[in-house]
């Protein structure tokens, strides 16, 4: 079973049976649960309360915490639909101020021990919320699908739930792009050679390794580094990435920045590295940066971390959250081992270029392109996302070429379900009650030393 998220209704006028029955509620008493649904909760002390009302002269079902922070309960039916066809599922509500859907409200869909549903919702007009997905069922014959309303920690706020609704709709198409990166000891005539590889082969999205122009060499945001990767993109049509030790002339501020350049060779975005390394800071006096943007091409959202960013989860984790498809790495070196956990923690894939790490593309599995089999309990229910894997050489470094099909983003440990996997980068499933993001930024600047082991500060 596949999922991706889908932001307009894909249904056409021959596609509108809907499977769902009594998904806008209009039947059953004021008061009471909306016929041919049912109720559990896994405790009676943590029931919330479920029930048909009316508002503006429209019925809906209204969910309530009644109270209670640790509240959970399910509202479900069951319906019967063809194997081998994709669908689209989709829900309208709105709800109390301060209520978060990605972790008070999941909307499931259960066939066959295949836990999915809906993972992006979006406001629209009058006041609602919008979720949707198109969910793929493979097989042949006829299934029978649990729909779940999962209401959880709402405390005193409340949900009305206008309509939920199923419809056959057509498939996920592919999206396919590739993409390239390299490993050697850069200066610009290699990186110009790599790039005319790569445009030659018909790359997309090329990346090049940090200090593209050797350790610590300096230059404005317009140099000699910049220049070749908008010409090498304009000339290939390519996306074309690097990094550069960036000067800013108005105060002389140094940051470590990648470039990346459009297939028109205009500059199409930047980031500056977060986490600088211990010898940038004391060397070198290069600052962190403050932003960490996604950015949009024609193909989808992009991010960069930065050799040192990687030794920490904040920085990818928060890409993935913003909408990151693919993550690029340009760094002089890396720990290859942290890799799987960057990409499958967050469902991205990663593609890394270095001076002295070698190269690699991971996908959302953590599988790297270029031995997938390596690591026997990654376990997705998707075919392989990528393909067409090539490596090739030239004055003195190494490309590696890949296709990711970006519909695809399987996860490592399925468990049952999209719902259940890997929960980083995700922004539903934020159903854990308790983050230590605040405890761990107080400990680290606690100064002194405790000799109670465990004592809290």
């Amino acid at each position: 079973m596949s999922i991706e998220t889908e932001a307009t209704d894909p249904t056409s006028a021959e596609a509108t049976e809907e499977l769902i029955p009594n998904g806008r509620f209009e039947k059953g008493a004021i008061g009471a649960l909306p016929d041919g649904w049912r109720f559990f909760t896994p405790r009676e002390n943590l029931a919330p309360k479920f029930e048909l009302t009316e508002q503006s002269g429209k019925r809906c079902l209204m969910a309530s915490g009644e109270g209670n922070e640790h509240c959970l309960g399910i509202l479900s039916t069951t319906i019967h639909l063809e194997l081998g066809k994709t669908y689209y599922f989709r829900v309208i509500f709105h709800m109390s101020e301060g209520l978060n859907p990605h972790r008070n409200l999941l909307f499931h869909f259960f066939l066959e021990n295949e836990l999915n549903g809906i993972f992006e919702f979006r406001r629209v007009p009058n006041g609602c919320v919008e979720g949707s997905a198109r969910i793929f069922l493979p097989g042949d014959g006829d299934g029978e699908a649990e729909i779940r309303i999962v209401f959880r920690h709402a405390g005193s706020k409340k949900v009305w739930i206008r309509s939920i609704s199923l419809t056959e709709c057509p498939p996920v198409p592919s999206r396919w792009v590739r993409v390239g990166c390299m490993r050697g000891k850069p200066d610009l005539d290699r990186c110009a050679a790599a790039l005319d590889l790569a445009g030659e082969a018909g790359c997309d999205l090329f990346l090049l390794p940090e200090y593209m122009r050797g350790k610590y060499y300096q230059e404005p945001i317009d140099g000699d580094s910049a220049a070749l990767m908008a010409k090498q993109a304009g000339r290939y049509r390519m996306y074309v990435s690097g990094g550069i030790v960036r000067e800013e002339p108005r105060d002389g501020d140094v940051y470590n920045t990648a470039l990346l350049f459009d297939r028109e060779g205009r500059l199409a975005g930047s980031y500056d590295k977060v986490h600088p390394y211990s010898p940038e800071l004391q060397d070198s006096g290069v600052l962190p940066g403050r932003s960490v943007p996604v950015m949009e091409t024609d193909f989808g959202i992009l991010g960069f971390i930065i050799c040192y960013d990687s030794w920490f989860t904040d920085v990818t984790e928060l890409l993935a959250l913003k909408g990151a498809e693919i993550i690029l790495f340009p760094s002089a070196g890396f720990y290859r081992s942290l890799m799987p956990a960057r990409s499958a923690d967050n469902c991205v894939r990663i593609v890394a270029s270095s001076h002295n790490s070698g190269y690699g593309i991971w996908d959302t599995t953590g599988r790297e392109v270029t031995n997938p089999e390596s690591d026997p309990t990654v376990k997705p229910v998707h075919d392989i996302s990528f393909r067409d894997v090539v490596e090739r050489e030239t004055k003195g470094v190494g490309i590696l070429l890949a296709s990711l099909d970006l519909s695809l983003s399987p996860t490592p440990a399925h468990n049952g379900g999209t719902m259940n996997s890997a929960p980083g980068g995700r922004r539903n499933r934020r159903e854990q009650q308790l983050y230590l993001d605040d405890a761990i930024c107080r400990e680290r600047e606690r100064w002194w030393t405790d000799a109670r082991p465990g004592k809290d500060a």
